[in-house]
């Protein structure tokens, strides 16, 4: 199976409303969002899970990323995907991906983070791990993949036959 990372997009908000003795008060809140990429031509993926690190962000507002890590500025409600290309080079492959949260005194896994997507051989897949979910301000977040075993590779995609490049 062979995968490649296409990009990470997160968006979000802050919590807009306010309760302020017992009334109710609409609060600005800064939305937050960033788009991570590596559009290397291959990364193997492994049965060991890799942290999955992305060469390249752009559109960074209230979200920063260092080596891995997504740093939230702003609490509140977020919609994310990840989304990789993935390519599997033998029957029977699967990728999983999972993320953790740095707690203060070291990483925890998230539970219900886990997802689970079955690969067809020499075909080329789209794979989104979308997810509804709340950060805290501060809050740490980094994501991990692997494979049941060394057939999968991420690959960069472009959409075929048109003029510009576009990609996947």
């Amino acid at each position: 199976v062979t995968m490649n990372l296409s990009k990470f997009v997160f968006g979000g908000a802050g919590d807009g409303i306010t309760f302020v003795d017992g009334t109710k008060q609409i609060t600005a809140y800064i939305p937050g969002s960033i788009e991570a990429y590596d559009r290397s031509a291959t990364i193997s993926v492994t049965s060991t899970p890799t942290l999955l690190s992305p060469a390249s962000t752009m559109n960074a507002n209230g979200i920063s990323y260092s080596a891995g890590v997504f740093t939230f500025s702003y609490g509140g409600p977020f919609a994310l995907s990840v989304v990789v290309n993935a390519l599997a080079s033998a029957a029977g492959q699967s990728i999983y991906i999972y993320s953790e949260s740095n707690t203060g005194s070291g990483w925890a896994v998230i539970p219900n983070s886990g997802k689970s997507y079955a690969l067809v051989n020499g075909q080329h897949t789209q794979v989104v791990y979308a997810q509804a979910v709340v950060r805290t301000a501060g809050q740490q977040i980094r994501y991990w993949i692997y494979s049941n075993d060394s057939h999968v590779t991420l690959v960069t995609d472009t959409l075929p036959t048109i003029s510009s490049t576009v990609y996947i």
